[in-house]
């Protein structure tokens, strides 16, 4: 299984660690890609918003921003991995995810994501971690990735080696019985119920207005307004950044 990990930060804490034990569990002998934000994208999204109205090329930051892109797209699982700061993901995380978000369904998704699995983790030394989670998997959701699954833990500790005893074996458990269910789904899923129905009304919403000439044009080129379905597209080579 091949692996594209984005990290929230560069220390190696508790979600690193439980982020490598996933990895260790899952590649089996797959490519493993890791992005340690923020040196991999140091440039904060402006908002200039060209990504939606030009195309992700002309990203002032493409430099960064391509790099990860072509990683998610070739990724069978996604694992992002962010500490909960202040009950949210890291400043690095967000900004990561504001950088893509040009790859929201609502405009221009990579017909890639929707076979693909994907995990969010978090840890927290006391509580803070389903909205840092949901920071994550509102992101994955909307790029159309087919099964999400995510795992948050109270680790009581600011670090790794305060972490008890109990917990880390606990630990252990959950990352066996979780990687069991993600290596069950294989390198392609079909896309969860909630995906295949937003997507639908996406399309009804774009069959009747756009509000972007770029977007529209993706989604007819790709057939999507029509019958064709991204998930049941027989090639999945990543595409050019769009």
């Amino acid at each position: 299984m091949n692996i594209t990990l984005i990290y929230g930060s560069q220390r190696h804490g508790s979600t690193w660690h439980i982020a490598q034990k996933f990895v260790s569990r899952l590649s089996c002998g797959g490519e493993v890609r890791e992005f340690y934000l923020p040196s991999a994208l140091p440039e904060p999204c402006t908002g200039c918003g060209v990504c939606f109205t030009q195309g992700a090329r002309y990203c002032p930051h493409r430099q960064y921003v391509e790099p990860i892109a072509r990683a998610l797209d070739q990724a069978d699982l996604i694992i992002l991995a962010s500490a909960t700061n202040v009950f949210h993901v890291t400043g690095s995380m967000k900004n990561m995810l504001d950088h893509m978000a040009y790859r929201w369904m609502v405009h221009r998704p990579s017909p890639t994501m929707f076979t693909k699995q994907a995990i969010a983790i978090t840890t927290a030394a006391g509580g803070g971690m389903k909205p840092t989670l949901r920071d994550m998997t509102d992101s994955l959701s909307y790029w159309g990735v087919g099964k999400i699954w995510t795992y948050g833990k109270a680790v009581r500790a600011i670090d790794w080696n305060g972490v008890p005893a109990g917990i880390k074996r606990s630990i252990d458990r959950d990352v066996a019985r979780l990687s069991e269910k993600i290596g069950a789904g294989g390198s392609a899923v079909v896309p969860s119920g909630d995906i295949q129905r937003r997507f639908r009304l996406l399309r009804m919403a774009y069959k009747l207005h756009s509000l972007s000439p770029l977007d529209y044009e993706y989604w007819g080129v790709h057939g999507w307004l029509g019958k064709t379905r991204p998930w049941d597209t027989v090639d999945r080579t990543p595409e050019d950044l769009k």
